[in-house]
């Protein structure tokens, strides 16, 4: 057993039963809980559930209040799974004239460290050849036939024998008698063994009952120990894993010109818990907080190192080294026109050009559709909402009753909205039929948690879509059906690349290339009343709308949402021009002629830049030349240089004669020759050195002496 030294405690997944105690004194008035109702002595036995919330991350936070008499316990039987999320968030509080003295569960250590435990090295899965090698040394008597024969166990071997063709494995069991003689019997149906030794008879029964012992039904018990005088209130709270509850609406449209729209919103829940949940107050939380699985019940066992012993010792004096060192607005493309209607019940199909005469049954079906939408819309709010930190939640104004492994379908949101019905497309549906969409916008006051959206329309189904968590006074498209009585197409052209824009300041030249793409959408609507169109047009990083292109009516990160009415069997057009600016930056001492040519045919350019430009080009040009001199000269050094050590080489070859005397003095006079261009050419070269650098710095004096901001015609 474990003890939780905490005044703090327990939960439950099934009934909490509390030991049998002294006689039920007479209830009396002030046995009464905070709810008002007397707590029968049937009742004192048990903790009851009295509030659920329930939370999208798969857990359930619980709330138990009960009584207990005198000096009691409540014992309540979990899971491992259960008690595990238990014991990191139970809490316990005596309401009356006691405490909580502590809190004790069953521990249950992991198999395999249990099974380390026993005498017996076997693992959790097992074989009689694997038994028998752990019984080796154990006393066993071996029947074989009439005869019986007492010993211990040597060895178990297996051994191959072919006969007639045929190879056979068989397994040999050697033991030695008390009389030293050793005997072999191959293992088979004829041979029994049975352990002479009760210690490890029952070693072999503890191992047997430990492993079936995990067949056994998972139950982990909670003692909550209470003392006190008197009977008094014990309310036990905790979160346990539960099935996630689910969101499903009705967007209900009533036929009527004067009756709004109005939402309907349910919550499917479950309870698979051990208990009902009876006159509960159920609360739903729309968010996720964090949560996680821990097995804090299980007792942790960490890994130690092993270290080996020292298997000889230094005996040699040994020298240690000393210390070296220490370490806007949205338009509409057509405008004004309103948005057109459903067009049919299912998928948008086309309207009626001229409406017959309203037949007397169908008046009766559209009385009776109008009764039945004024009596849902006259339903009660049956949940309130309230902002729990950033999360929201919904309280159900009245208890509710779920019995175990049943579910419930609870309503959660009941209020008018306001709606656009539109005709939703984008490319990536891969079709030219638009979706039929609702854009809604949410009026309820509350989160509305993401579900599913069915849409009822004439009384009728007609179509239902998917609603992602939505803020208050947040506006969402929910699509429901094809629409068939339209039809878009896009065709993109790419659009030539231009100069937009040039700029030269502080000696860099930017020039700006504008690059265009145009999308060209044809829409068609068939039905004989206007629609209202919403094109998706995906946003490209780094791309922005170009001037002259509608203003969306909204923008997503991914898409922009262009609004277009279309007349009743016509086509229009919508254009989306994206443009992007790519900026080429170098030094303005590089521009060229066809540049100032170009800078030149730009709005408003300064007469003085002309001569600005031209003066800068010059003067790169003599710096060019002066670099060009000194490249030049160098290069020729170069040349002389290797000449020279070529005519070197020659002369350390040359010998006394006459003829060699002759070639020598030339190769000399070759040489000083050489020198002497040698002096000039190094001479010429600082000279050149000096003038390029005063040529640069003229340079970048004229550079940045010029600023110019022109846009391209």
């Amino acid at each position: 057993m474990l003890l939780l030294a905490t005044a703090s405690s327990t939960s439950a997944q099934g009934p909490a039963t509390v030991p049998p105690g002294p006689a039920a004194p007479r209830t009396r008035a002030s046995d009464r809980t905070e709810q008002g109702a007397v707590l029968s002595p049937p009742d004192a036995a048990r903790l009851p559930v009295r509030r659920v919330v329930l939370y999208k991350s798969g857990v359930g936070y619980f709330e138990h209040l009960g009584r207990v008499r005198g000096d009691q316990a409540v014992s309540i039987d979990l899971t491992s799974g259960q008690l595990d999320d238990v014991l990191k968030s139970l809490t316990t509080a005596d309401l009356g004239n006691g405490r909580v003295t502590g809190i004790t569960f069953n521990s249950s250590a992991p198999v395999e460290q249990r099974l380390r435990m026993l005498g017996l090295p076997l693992g959790a899965s097992t074989s009689p050849a694997d038994l028998l090698n752990a019984l080796r040394g154990a006393r066993v008597e071996v029947q074989a036939g009439s005869a019986a024969i007492v010993g211990r166990i040597l060895s178990l071997e297996e051994r191959q024998r072919t006969a007639d063709g045929a190879t056979e494995t068989r397994q040999e069991l050697t033991i030695v008698t008390d009389a030293g003689l050793v005997r072999t019997f191959t293992l088979g149906p004829a041979i029994g063994i049975r352990l002479a030794e009760a210690e490890m008879r029952g070693e072999l029964s503890q191992y047997l009952d430990l492993v079936g012992s995990t067949r056994a039904r998972d139950v982990r018990r909670l003692r909550i120990g209470t003392t006190g005088s008197g009977v008094r209130d014990l309310l036990v709270s905790y979160v346990s894993e539960v099935p996630v509850w689910k969101s499903t609406y009705r967007l209900v449209i009533p036929s009527a010109g004067n009756r709004a729209p109005f939402l309907q919103g349910w919550a499917i829940v479950d309870n698979t818990l051990g208990e009902d949940w009876t006159d509960v107050e159920l609360s739903l939380v729309a968010g996720a907080p964090q949560s996680f699985v821990q097995q804090v019940s299980q007792p942790l066992y960490t890994r130690r190192p092993v270290v080996p012993l020292p298997r000889t010792a230094m005996l040699t004096p040994q020298t240690h080294d000393g210390t070296l060192e220490a370490f806007a607005k949205a338009e509409s493309v057509e405008g004004g026109i309103p948005g057109g209607a459903l067009g049919g019940v299912v998928g948008g199909l086309p309207s009626a050009p001229n409406a017959a005469p309203v037949p007397a049954p169908l008046k009766e079906a559209r009385s009776r559709e109008d009764a039945v939408v004024e009596s849902l819309a006259a339903a009660p709010v049956a949940a309130r909402g309230q902002e729990l930190g950033d999360l929201f939640q919904y309280t159900l104004t009245q208890p509710i009753t779920v019995r175990r492994n049943q579910s419930a379908l609870v309503p959660i949101v009941q209020a008018d909205v306001a709606i656009e019905r539109v005709s939703l497309w984008n490319a990536a549906s891969g079709t030219g039929r638009p979706w039929r969409a609702v854009w809604l916008t949410n009026d309820t006051g509350l989160t509305l948690d993401g579900g599913s959206v069915a849409l009822v329309e004439g009384g009728a189904f007609a179509g239902e879509g998917l609603l992602e968590a939505i803020q208050p006074k947040e506006r969402r498209l929910i699509s429901y059906a094809v629409d068939l009585a339209a039809r878009v197409s896009v065709v993109h052209d790419g659009g030539p690349r231009r100069v937009s824009r040039m700029r030269i300041g502080k000696g860099a030249f930017v020039q700006v290339v504008q690059e265009r793409v145009t999308s060209t959408y044809t829409i068609r609507n068939e039905d004989s009343t206007a629609r209202t169109f919403v094109i998706e047009h995906a946003r490209r990083d780094g791309w922005s709308l170009a001037a002259g292109t509608a203003t969306p009516a909204e923008a997503t990160a991914a898409q922009h949402r262009f609004r277009v009415v279309v007349d009743p069997r016509a086509s229009t057009e919508l254009k989306v021009e994206q443009v992007r600016e790519v900026e080429t930056r170098v030094a303005v001492t590089t521009i060229t002629s066809d540049q100032i040519a170009l800078i030149l045919q730009g709005r408003d350019v300064d007469a003085s830049v002309a001569p600005q430009l031209r003066a800068v080009m010059a003067q790169n040009a003599e710096v060019t030349r002066l670099q060009s001199a000194v490249r030049e000269r160098r290069a020729e050094i170069e040349r002389i240089e290797k000449d020279q050590a070529r005519v070197r080489e020659n002369l350390a070859a040359l010998k006394t004669s006459a003829e060699e005397r002759q070639l020598v003095a030339r190769y000399a006079s070759q040489l000083n020759t050489q020198e002497d261009r040698l002096v000039v050419l190094r001479r010429d070269i600082e000279d050149l050195e000096l003038q390029r650098v005063k040529a640069q710095d003229e340079l970048v004096r004229l550079a940045n002496a010029v600023a110019l901001d022109i846009t391209m015609e």
